[in-house]
């Protein structure tokens, strides 16, 4: 499918705010670039998929380049979770290529209120009593969002954030830089399948990693300028908006 230059330029936009949220909050901005892509730009969601997974990657690489020189990202703990984020990203990946379109935007719309409220609901970081090893549970937690990431082509961070936080109870912007340096794991070979899959269209992908990249810079930059509580308001409400207009496309048979 080709696109006219408007469409690439309003692609390039959304990617650049959905790069700074991705970059403040460490989620690889594909939570929003995904749904605005299929639900007002009405790009079909295969390529708004793929294209997010490159602009992912791109996200991590503009992340972390500031949150490693500022010694905020855990690698200690980001190591050991690298294979199984690699290994769930795989399968997701191959998943993908196969699942109906309007399921995976089901999904993706469940995802998104899901994580609205979890958003909202947030009160602090102090970290959970877990069964057993926190350290399986991460690695368990890791495939899921690695599959998750995947399919969706979010990347994972709104799983990997939930882990730092909660199960070894990072600080948010810790728990955030180390979900930027991990998204890029999961996004990699799954872009890498869907290209082989003829999913992903590259000028589309150009258009998103290049707002993505710049905006995750910003957002990385100003994440310890801005109030938490008040960043995740606006950031849930705008993800509920977009819930609804993608589930919209789908009951009226657009995706």
């Amino acid at each position: 499918m080709d696109y006219a230059p408007l469409t690439l330029v309003a692609v390039a936009a959304v990617s650049l705010a959905a790069g700074a949220f991705g970059g403040m909050l460490g989620v690889g901005g594909g939570i929003i670039l995904v749904p605005v892509m299929v639900g007002v730009l009405g790009i079909p969601l295969e390529e708004a998929r793929s294209a997010s997974l490159v602009s992912v990657i791109v996200t991590s690489l503009g992340s972390s380049l500031v949150y490693l020189k500022d010694g905020i990202t855990d690698l200690e703990r980001a190591g050991p979770l690298q294979l199984p984020t690699a290994v769930g990203a795989v399968g997701g990946a191959l998943l993908g290529t196969v699942l109906n379109a309007c399921v995976v935007a089901v999904l993706f719309a469940i995802l998104i209120l899901i994580v609205s409220w979890q958003m909202l609901a947030q009160r602090g970081t102090a970290a959970i009593k877990v069964p057993g090893a926190t350290w399986v549970w991460a690695g368990f937690a890791c495939v899921f969002g690695g599959t998750l990431g995947s399919l969706l082509g979010v990347g994972g961070g709104l799983i990997f954030v939930p882990v730092m936080a909660l199960l070894f109870g990072s600080e948010q912007r810790v728990a955030s830089a180390t979900s930027a340096f991990l998204i890029g794991m999961t996004a990699a070979p799954s872009a890498l399948i869907y290209q082989l899959s003829g999913h992903l269209h590259p000028w589309l992908g150009v258009s998103s990693a290049g707002g993505i990249f710049l905006g995750a810079l910003v957002g990385a930059r100003v994440s310890g300028l801005l109030s938490g509580r008040r960043l995740r308001v606006v950031f849930s409400l705008v993800m509920v908006a977009t819930a609804l207009l993608l589930l919209n496309r789908v009951v009226r048979g657009d995706v």
